[in-house]
């Protein structure tokens, strides 16, 4: 064979290999695409099945999200249907318990009809009390003094519902009474403290206009404002509030009579106003505070809120003085400055002057101490601190005793 008819046949078989590669090449890739092809569509049923899943837990996720919408839906209709039916049983209860027939402080029988919807309180202790039994909503007028002078929390409350116009302010009933005020409240009740200011003259001169007026015993002793806090519940429809606010005085108050017990008596003194000097005399509430403190008051001997001289404060000689500040009026140097005054250098032999036991009460603890309120436990527990401070841990006292100072947690108030 030539070499031109070898490379001839060289080139042949190459073709036919060629050819048959491609043959087989074809093959492969229709193989291989025909895979390709079930793979696809394996992975398109695989597809169309999550989709299925996913339309179903959709489907799901909106059939429980409906679900939950329509259940909320009752449940809110339930809950105000059985607001609706609270309120139908609360005044239901309210009719069952009226009228109520009340003899008050000044020995008046005082009718209330019904459960009053428009209170009028005539000092800051009322006020204090119908805030402490629940009846804030039932009050449309309160004197100045219940404004400026009630300790938290009740300041809040009060001062609240004055800024929102729920409350109007009548004035102060303790210096210039404005009973034309009152009236235009259109009240169908009207609450104060017996002796406050200008209150009993007020009672009488709303009666005639058939207004029921109940005035308070809360100043003669703790018992009087137990009483006082029952009778404004038995008025204005809140009594087991009222006697729930009594119970919880009556704890906070054993709690600190427990905590002074064997403590032995601190002689000590009150004193309201310096100039003239009013000290809390027996028949007070506290009078009753001083001694539960585990003191003995020294002017116990005497009837109420009696004016001493300096002379009779160097007899009395108490261990202790407590003095309101009225505001910061009073300190410790103007007491000394009017004991001063009449008896001269001899005021320094008097023992709680020689011991550094004066205290100048301030801030809201002026009118813990001086309300006849439910904040009482506090005033107690204020002023058993000053007698025995040992009886609670108590390493120093302030001579200004405020309530940033010392600062005093009871069960109550």
């Amino acid at each position: 064979m030539t070499r031109g008819g070898y490379v001839t046949a060289i080139l042949a078989v190459l073709v036919v290999l060629v050819a048959s590669l491609s043959i087989y090449d074809s093959v492969q890739l229709s193989r291989l695409q025909a895979d390709v092809s079930r793979l696809s569509g394996s992975v398109s049923a695989i597809n169309d099945t999550l989709m299925t899943y996913i339309g179903y837990e959709s489907n799901l996720t909106r059939s429980a999200e409906e679900l939950g919408y329509y259940l909320s839906q009752v449940n809110s209709s339930l809950v105000q249907q059985v607001s609706e039916l609270e309120s139908q049983i609360r005044a239901i209860e309210s009719r069952i318990g009226f009228p109520v027939i009340i003899v008050d402080a000044l020995n008046r029988t005082v009718v209330v009809p019904y459960q009053p919807s428009r209170v009028v309180s005539l000092d800051p202790a009322a006020t204090e009390i119908l805030l402490a039994i629940g009846a804030s909503g039932q009050l449309v007028g309160v004197d100045n003094d219940s404004v400026t002078y009630l300790p938290p929390p009740f300041n809040y409350t009060i001062r609240s519902l004055v800024a929102k116009g729920a409350v109007k302010v009548i004035g102060s009933t303790y210096s210039s009474p404005s009973v034309e005020e009152i009236l235009s409240l259109r009240p169908d009740l009207v609450i104060g403290t017996a002796g406050w200011g200008y209150n009993n003259y007020i009672a009488e001169t709303l009666q005639q206009y058939g207004i029921p007026v109940i005035l308070l015993p809360s100043t003669t002793s703790l018992e009087d404002i137990y009483k006082a806090i029952i009778m404004a519940g038995e008025a204005t429809g809140h009594v087991a509030q009222a006697v729930e606010v009594v119970e919880n005085m009556s704890e906070a108050i054993a709690e600190t009579e427990t905590a002074v017990r064997g403590q032995g008596e601190v002689n000590a003194t009150v004193v309201l106003w310096i100039n003239p000097t009013y000290v809390a005399g027996g028949s007070t509430f506290i009078n009753d505070l001083i001694t539960l403190a585990g003191g003995a008051n020294v002017f116990g001997n005497l009837s109420g809120w009696p004016v001493i001289s300096p002379e009779e404060m160097l007899q009395a000689n108490p261990s202790l003085i407590i003095i309101m500040s009225n505001g910061g009026l009073f300190n410790v140097s103007s007491f000394y400055s009017w004991l001063n005054s009449t008896i001269g250098p001899a005021y320094a032999n008097i023992a709680a002057v020689k011991s550094g036991r004066v205290y100048v009460i301030t801030g809201w603890y002026e009118d813990v101490i001086s309300e006849p309120g439910v904040l009482v436990p506090l005033a107690l527990k204020l002023i058993a601190i000053l007698l025995h401070p040992q009886a609670f841990n108590v390493t120093a006292v302030p001579q200004i005793v405020s309530p940033s100072d010392l600062p005093i947690n009871v069960s109550e108030g």
